[in-house]
């Protein structure tokens, strides 16, 4: 049988769900999946086709899946295939899925890999957790970039410093944050395809933290091992730029608390100056002009 749980989260991507919302459904689908399965016979031989007819036929329109789906606030569009079991879900195994993705965002994602496994390196963690600090962490990356102005012929249009040519194009809003969720769709991506894991966190955590923590998944790891070294040495000027950053954010906040990290960035005049839900800092500006290997290489492979 095609990986269950995989397909789950392909589909939950693919209705553009986020957070808490991804994982209720994710949850609410699973248990719905095995109550049918135990019901079928024979359900140990579906593969390929015939599973992802079991799924839009008896799980994907089940009122339980429906019912927090409508909670989430996914498109009447989407929710419709939901109930008429007409999610393409073949079209999100194909190769044109998997591949249709440009060269920098395959960068956001191969970068994101990248921090996790070195935050975990760096700081002998064995996740980044919770949850939010992901968001903490990867805006002042980004913050920190856009405050140096140092790359080699290059010339800047903004007032975004190395972030107009390198970093994460992701635009973080005040909000509860800073928050970007285009962050948190990203990080959906890799958690679907399996390259990193979340799970719920079994510490306690302070009011308003998300309680889960996030590692590398089976095919991350598997990314990792083949590629790491090469990610290490990176060749392309933007890239190593970019990744000092990462290493440096993480040397110089990673360990500090969820509480810490809070009072850094809210007290920083940026942040105070921001109306709340109003833009905090901008993505990225540019395209990438230059080769970026070994991002070029794993496009292949994420």
């Amino acid at each position: 049988m095609v990986n269950e749980t995989l397909a789950l989260k392909r589909i939950g991507e693919w209705a553009d769900l986020s957070g808490e919302e991804f994982h209720l459904y994710l949850d609410i689908a699973a248990d719905v999946q095995s109550e049918k399965l135990d019901e079928q016979e024979g359900s140990e031989r579906l593969s390929g086709e015939q599973y992802f007819d079991f799924l839009n036929e008896q799980v994907l329109p089940d009122e339980r899946v429906i019912d927090e789906l409508e909670l989430a606030g996914l498109s009447e569009e989407k929710l419709q295939r939901f109930r008429d079991g007409q999610v393409p879900i073949l079209e999100l195994y194909s190769e044109q899925y998997k591949l249709d993705y440009g060269l920098d965002q395959v960068a956001d994602f191969v970068m994101m890999l990248k921090f996790v496994r070195d935050y975990m390196k760096l700081t002998g963690e064995d996740s980044v957790a919770p949850r939010n600090r992901l968001q903490y962490l990867l805006y002042l990356v980004n913050l920190d970039l856009s405050q140096e102005d140092t790359l080699p012929n290059r010339s800047n249009r903004t007032a975004l410093g190395n972030l107009e040519h390198t970093g994460y194009r992701y635009n973080f809003s005040k909000g509860s944050g800073p928050y970007s969720q285009k962050l948190y769709q990203d990080k959906n991506r890799l958690f679907a395809q399996s390259l990193l894991h979340e799970e719920v966190m079994e510490e306690p955590i302070s009011e308003g933290d998300e309680p889960y923590e996030i590692s590398l998944g089976e095919n991350g790891e598997r990314l990792i091992a083949k590629y790491g070294k090469k990610l290490d040495n990176l060749d392309s000027v933007l890239l190593k730029e970019w990744d000092l950053q990462q290493r440096d954010v993480i040397r110089e906040h990673g360990t500090k608390s969820m509480e810490e990290l809070k009072e850094l960035v809210r007290s920083m005049p940026q942040f105070q100056a921001t109306p709340k839900n109003e833009e905090l800092l901008k993505a990225r500006q540019r395209d990438f002009d230059e080769p970026v290997d070994p991002i070029q290489e794993l496009m292949l492979n994420v």
